[in-house]
Formats: structure tokens, sequence, C-alpha cells
């Protein structure tokens, strides 16, 4: 008997070939295609839901197969979590927040940056550990309570200043540099009562997709090219940083920004072996990043099972291009 499709049929048939595609470039790279699948992942999510209803009513249950695919392969990307933590004792609370060197305007017309404003959210926020992106201050910033910090300058190494702050002593500290980049990683060892934690502050390698610095700065700039070399990039500072956290045998929490969405092939890398506090605690769509209002989230907290999380929260304050993410958490 031959089969029929109708025209609905066939265009579900075809989404569906495409997340196929999707699963496969989260595996592997495929450079320029597996970054639009990792941005436009959630788009085919709600177009499969809708084939799904569909195929529900009319009985045709072929098309259930796409939003199972995606459930197996992928989270997914709104989370609710209506579980409510007390602060028990010895709660720590720890921020990262890419902060573009602290000088973003206020807006479009103003001479004025976030400065101040991103120090008294700090302030206002209390937490025990602070990590930053693109800090930008060789010196360090001012900020009180904060008698333990590790700034990652270095003289005559020309790299993004990564930072971290804490209330409790910095016992070892490291650096994790990436070949042929300007990003890179640094590393804490922060001793909380009779425990040590590591803290990794990540910048991964980012995409050159600012319109004036393409047409002010690099003349000859390859855009295609630029995206398939950052993506294979970041791949391998992935790499490179699990291998360094699975020989670490530490109690361990991986944050900053990945500049890689949760459907890349970076992020399951760094994923493997452990848990995301936003799939765990979080709600909403966890945008840290917005292009044109299209949610991103690009900037994460991974943890190993030996610490417990309690909460976690997304700001939205409009003082840098990224946004802050607060959790909060426990010492096994």
């Amino acid at each position: 008997m031959k089969l029929v499709f109708s025209k609905i049929d066939k265009i579900s048939i075809f989404i569906t070939g495409l997340l196929i595609i999707g699963i496969l470039s989260s595996f592997y790279d495929f450079g320029i295609v597996s970054l639009f699948f990792s941005i436009t992942m959630p788009i085919l999510c709600i177009i499969l839901c809708f084939f799904a209803v569909y195929g529900i009513i009319k009985k045709k249950y072929f098309h259930l197969i796409g939003i199972i695919l995606f459930l197996l392969f992928f989270n997914f990307f709104f989370q609710v979590s209506i579980e409510k933590n007390s602060n028990p004792i010895d709660t720590i609370g720890i921020l990262t927040y890419n902060v573009k060197e602290f000088k973003h305007p206020i807006s479009d017309k103003s001479k004025q940056d976030t400065s101040t404003e991103i120090i008294n959210f700090i302030d206002s926020l209390n937490a025990d550990i602070l990590v930053f992106q693109e800090s930008s201050y060789k010196d360090g910033i001012k900020l009180k309570d904060y008698p333990h910090y590790f700034l990652g300058y270095r003289e005559n190494v020309d790299k993004s200043l990564l930072a971290i702050y804490s209330k409790y002593p910095i016992i070892n500290e490291g650096y994790i540099d990436f070949e042929d980049s300007k990003n890179n990683a640094i590393y804490a060892d922060i001793k909380i009562h009779n425990d040590t934690i590591r803290v990794y502050n990540l910048h991964l390698q980012s995409f050159v997709i600012n319109q004036h610095i393409l047409a002010n700065e690099y003349k000859s700039f390859n855009f295609w090219e630029n995206i398939k070399k950052t993506n294979t990039k970041q791949i391998d500072q992935a790499l490179l940083i699990k291998n360094h956290v699975d020989n670490s045998n530490k109690k361990v929490i991986i944050c900053g920004d990945f500049n890689a969405t949760p459907n890349s092939y970076a992020y399951r890398i760094l994923k493997k072996g452990m848990d995301d506090t936003y799939k765990d605690k979080g709600n909403g769509f966890g945008t840290t990043l917005s292009i044109l209002n299209y949610p991103l989230r690009l900037d994460y907290f991974l943890y190993n099972n030996y610490i417990k999380v309690l909460s976690h929260d997304n700001f939205t304050l409009n003082l840098s291009d990224h946004e802050p993410v607060f959790m909060k958490f426990k010492i096994k």
C-alpha cells in the first residue's frame, strides 16, 4: 500500500530531518552549521511541539518523533523551579558576570559608564565569591569585604582579564591558557571552613560579530571563516578545561562566559559528568545575552556531585552586554 503524505506531513518530516542534523552538530564540529543549530534549536522545538499536537489530533503519531528526539538529546530551554529552599547554615553565594571592563555605556547617548551601578549591585547581593570576565582592571577594583582575590593579569601576556574575589582564603591558583587566543581561563582553590572547592572562571573564544569592528578594523575579515574557527577553538578549549577538571579530583564549580549555547558541542563537553544549576533551580529562559531580543544562555554554573545547589537566579540589569548569574550552594 502506497503511503500518502500531506503537505503538513512533508513539512513535519523535513523539520525532523533538520533536527537530526542539529543533534549531530552538537556532537561534531560542523562549523557554521553547528552554530546555526545551537542557536535555533529552541525554535525547532516549538515548531515540533505544534506538529506533535497535530499528530495526536490526527492520530498520525510519526509527528511525535521529532519532539521525542529533542527531549532525548536536549533539555528543555524553559525551566520552572517551584522548590523553595531556606538558607541553611554554611550557605555560599557565588556570582559570575562578564562586566565588559566595567565600561559599558549607560545609554547610546551617555558618556557615563556602568561601573558604579555594577559595584552597587554587587554590594547589595552580598555574594561570598565573585567571578568576573573581561574585568580589565590589572590592579583590581576596590571591593569591600573581599580580602582574598586572584587577578588574571600577567605583564606582557595579552589575555582578556579574568578575576576571582572571595571572602574566604584562596590557597592555590592557576592559569589555563588557550593557544592563539586572547581568551583564557583561571582557577582558584578556596578554603571554606573545613572544605576546599575549586572554582574555574572561563571565557571561551568570542565570536566577532560587531559590525563596527568588521567595518573599521578588519578590512579583509572573513565572517564565515571566523565562525568556523571560533567554533573549533571553543571545542578545543572546552576539551582542555574538561581534561584539567577531570584530573583535579576536586570539589568543582565551572562558571563563566562560555560564548556557547546549551545546544553546542563545547557545552556538551564541559557538561559531561557535571550538573547545570539553571536546569536544577532556574526559572524562565535563563537569558544572559540577547541579540535582537532573542534570548541566549551563554553564562553558566556547572558543578560536580560534591556540591548541593540551593538556588539559581538570573538578573536583567542592562549594565553590560551580558547579564549576571547568581547561585547559592552548600558543600556536601
